[in-house]
């Protein structure tokens, strides 16, 4: 089995985008892509939340369009206000991150997705490791990328408040 780990960092307030996101904001979409991750990934088709604790941890199953397989269990738990950790049952691990860049302005916030994933049928060095690697690592820009707009466009229509 093989373990392909990358991340895919992106500005969340590049030059010209509006509105501005604020951190808050940010992490109120984090904690609504727990329940509806099918509004922020495009290869999501649908979330079911099966469980929630008291301490907010939450068990849920995503369903894909498309992607290595085709469901899977997580258990997800917010780390306020920085990150979100997403576990699968055969091991995958994402962290949806927020950071701040040296000047700590609202232009400098980035939103990092981290990736562990496990794929049972690859060997490495192989020509269908490389070209599974090249998918992944677009898997992980739209994945980042989708999300802030989204995030942006629920701040528009008022799912996102903060």
């Amino acid at each position: 089995m093989v373990n392909i780990n990358l991340s895919y960092t992106s500005k969340i307030n590049p030059s010209g985008a509006t509105p501005v996101l604020t951190r808050a904001q940010v992490w109120a979409g984090l904690q609504r892509k727990i329940r509806f991750a099918q509004e922020f990934v495009p290869v999501i088709e649908s979330c079911q939340v099966l469980e929630e604790t008291d301490d907010g941890v939450v068990t849920r199953e995503v369903r894909f369009r498309e992607g290595p397989k085709d469901r899977a269990r997580e258990v997800v738990r917010g780390f306020w206000p920085s990150w979100v950790d997403f576990e699968q049952e055969d091991g995958t691990r994402i962290r949806n991150t927020i950071s701040e860049g040296p000047s700590g302005d609202l232009d400098d916030l980035k939103m990092t997705y981290s990736f562990e994933w496990r794929v049972p049928h690859l060997q490495e060095e192989s020509e269908e490791f490389e070209k599974e690697m090249k998918r992944f690592k677009g898997m992980a820009k739209g994945a980042v990328e989708s999300s802030i707009e989204a995030m942006r466009e629920m701040v528009k229509d008022g799912r996102i408040k903060e």
